[in-house]
């Protein structure tokens, strides 16, 4: 079903005020395609009547779908691994700590970048002196990431001794799937927040892994959400960014150590 411009912007609106994300016009096709299974499981006859009923307080849960069908991009384990290698070089020197170590994945998804983040951080400190928090803007990929149950065909991304140590492979009515163990599971926690307005997150943390997100926001937004994000980046802590993302604007104490890769060198 073809979207009008004024559905387009009726949809764009809500979206800009629930994830801060706006769409040029050129991706209206897209937003087409996302929503059309969801006009037909509501019944909604057109992209006005599906608009309406987003807006209203009947349409709670379904606002919920919406957002995670504009919002959820492609995620997988130990994606750009040459990251997950530095952050072991880089956390393998401090393992006597006797602080507690806090790693933030601030665009989780499903879970996968957390768990990938929370092995390696096993593996170093086994002691379990550490803990992960995941946040995402969507509700859906938020219980999904909780759940921890992949399909099996994604199990390869992760590194052999990694896969051997805590994944668990579904049986009966879970075959075809995995789940991580559950120490693993144990230190981390995931919940619903905003990058643009963050209310869960009242804490700061020694690695923050902000990947493959600000490219969807104009430069107005991305510096808001990278100064939230620094504020609560430890002193010597490192910010992992997209491959194809840098911090435009530059900041004091904040210094380029590998390319996406930044640590916070004062206060």
């Amino acid at each position: 079903m073809p979207i009008s411009k004024l559905e387009f912007n009726q949809l764009n609106r809500v979206l800009d005020e629930h994830t801060g994300i706006r769409l040029n016009f050129n991706k209206a096709d897209i937003m087409a395609s996302r929503l059309s299974s969801r006009l037909r499981s509501s019944q909604c006859s057109s992209f006005n009547k599906y608009y309406q009923l987003i807006i209203s307080p009947e349409g709670k849960d379904e606002l919920d779908v919406f957002v995670d069908k504009m919002t959820t991009h492609e995620t997988y384990f130990f994606r750009e691994q040459v990251q997950f290698e530095f952050m072991y070089g880089y956390l393998r020197q401090k393992k006597s700590r006797n602080v507690p170590l806090r790693a933030w994945s601030a665009a989780s998804s499903t879970g996968e970048e957390a768990y990938s983040i929370a092995m390696v951080l096993d593996d170093l400190f086994y002691s379990g002196n550490w803990s992960v928090t995941g946040t995402d803007i969507s509700p859906t990929a938020v219980e999904m990431a909780k759940e921890a149950c992949f399909a099996l065909s994604t199990v390869q991304k992760i590194p052999k001794k990694y896969r051997r140590a805590y994944c668990l492979k579904g049986t009966g009515q879970n075959e075809g799937t995995f789940t991580v163990n559950k120490s693993i599971r144990s230190h981390c926690n995931f919940c619903v927040d905003n990058l643009l307005k963050l209310r869960t997150v009242d804490y700061s943390f020694d690695i923050i892994f902000l990947r493959n997100v600000l490219i969807y926001f104009d430069e107005a937004k991305q510096n808001k959400i990278i100064d939230n994000i620094i504020h609560r980046l430890n002193h010597g802590g490192l910010l992992f960014l997209g491959h194809s993302e840098s911090l435009r604007k530059k900041r004091p104490g904040i210094e380029l150590i590998q390319p996406c890769i930044y640590k916070k060198v004062r206060l």
